[in-house]
């Protein structure tokens, strides 16, 4: 039967809110030393964490219009992960969107979900992304690959038709600007003189963030503990993400060689882990939370998506942030907590460069350099985990961003309101 509209097409954009964000912990993606979730399927993952937000939140999944969830790697297993995630968890009647904007994807779906919100479009929505680099791993290539030979045996074998990019692309980009996403930071810190000592400091500032609040247990309302299986063999509940190293040092970083320059700065500590993860938010209107007797984590002020040279693909999320602070009518000086995926250390610290922002209001609990970054669920964590803390710390307003491959960005700005309706914080674990 068909369903029946819920919504009128609004003429005055609507007030979006966040009502939970969950994730699932984040396993180390690696061929040579797999993490505890490299058994599973990425939308399996998703799957999982879906069921627990409508737990979570009470939320008839009836009522879901629509599921949007983001990956880059929209082939094989990963196909169309928004439709199978919202065949296997709502009615055939809720709608899906499958979004591919490389590591912005989870935050761009989530951004079209909450548009058709604004818009009387929809009604609710849930947002998020799912990412198995286990199952789809991203290749290393360093200052010593021969990319002319690579793109030779590429082409000979037939394998640009079949998952490289249109080679045409070559004539305008230096391919290893796309295929070698560190050549970017090292391009990045180049024009804005980072330094290595600063990606040094930059790891360690997110290793020992991530395990402070793993230590005092700050994930514990964005974490779902899910069951993991490990090298013996054995199966256990792990509620904690898998590469974070609480024992590193500036000693210990200051050793490991460069990967994309001899005399570069991008170290493997100050690169962002694969991870095999999702993460999913639940969006809604206003007046819809204050009607389900929801309290929001905050509401949506501004959203933004920029593009730039791919070359230094890490400054699209400045550029996206920027706008994205300059659309809600604030000064980078009123935003009171940053998140900017940290594919390499040097996109953010350029961002705290231009923009102004003392390191210690960005990635607060760590970032990708440690926490990992499962591609097509790090735009959507960006959201969801400064969603977290500026509740936690009790802060007004937030500006998450994510750089992605190619050179295009995406940003949201929220802010945590006094909610003048008696109701359930899902977002909190009792």
């Amino acid at each position: 039967m068909p369903r029946k509209a819920t919504t009128k097409a609004s003429k005055i954009p609507r007030e979006v809110v966040i009502v939970d964000y969950c994730r699932t912990p984040h396993g180390r993606a690696s061929q040579k030393k797999p993490g505890f979730f490299a058994h599973m399927r990425g939308d399996d993952l998703a799957i999982a964490i879906v069921e627990k937000l409508l737990e979570r939140t009470g939320v008839d999944r009836k009522m879901i219009d629509e599921v949007t969830m983001g990956s880059p790697n929209l082939t094989g297993e990963q196909q169309n992960p928004a439709r199978t995630v919202g065949l296997l968890t709502c009615p055939y009647e809720t709608r899906a969107l499958s979004v591919d904007r490389a590591c912005t994807s989870s935050m761009a779906g989530a951004q079209f979900g909450i548009m058709a919100i604004q818009l009387g479009l929809e009604e609710i929505v849930i947002g998020g992304g799912a990412e198995s680099c286990s199952h789809f791993p991203i290749p290393l290539w360093t200052f010593d690959t021969d990319m002319n030979k690579m793109m030779e045996d590429a082409i000979a074998t037939g394998a640009v038709s079949r998952g490289l990019p249109n080679p045409k692309l070559w004539e305008i980009i230096d391919p290893a600007t796309l295929i070698a996403m560190g050549n970017t930071a090292e391009n990045l810190a180049a024009i804005y003189n980072v330094p290595r000592e600063d990606c040094d400091r930059w790891a360690l500032k997110s290793n020992l963030g991530a395990a402070e609040a793993q230590r005092k247990g700050w994930f514990k309302n964005e974490i779902i503990p899910l069951m993991g299986k490990f090298p013996d063999s054995t199966e256990k509940l792990v509620d904690y993400d898998e590469d974070v190293r609480p024992d590193t040092t500036i000693e210990k970083l200051r050793t490991l060689p460069t990967l994309y320059k001899p005399n570069g700065v991008v170290t493997a500590a100050s690169s962002s882990k694969q991870a095999d993860a999702a993460g999913v938010a639940l969006f809604m209107t206003k007046e819809k939370a204050r009607e389900l007797g929801l309290i929001p984590m905050c509401t949506i002020r501004s959203m933004a998506w920029e593009a730039c040279d791919p070359s230094i693909m890490g400054y699209s999320a400045t550029l996206a942030a920027d706008k994205a602070v300059k659309r809600a009518g604030l000064k980078p000086k009123d935003i009171d907590l940053w998140e900017s995926n940290a594919a390499f250390a040097v996109p953010p610290i350029v961002q705290c460069k231009l923009l102004g922002i003392p390191w210690e209001n960005m990635n607060v609990n760590g970032d990708a350099l440690c926490i990992g970054h499962p591609i097509g669920a790090s735009g959507i964590r960006m959201v969801g985990t400064i969603a977290h803390e500026m509740n936690r710390r009790g802060v007004r307003y937030a500006c998450a961003s994510i750089c992605g491959g190619y050179g295009q960005g995406t940003a949201m700005v929220v802010e945590r309101e006094d909610y003048d309706w008696n109701g359930r914080r899902a977002w909190m674990v009792s």
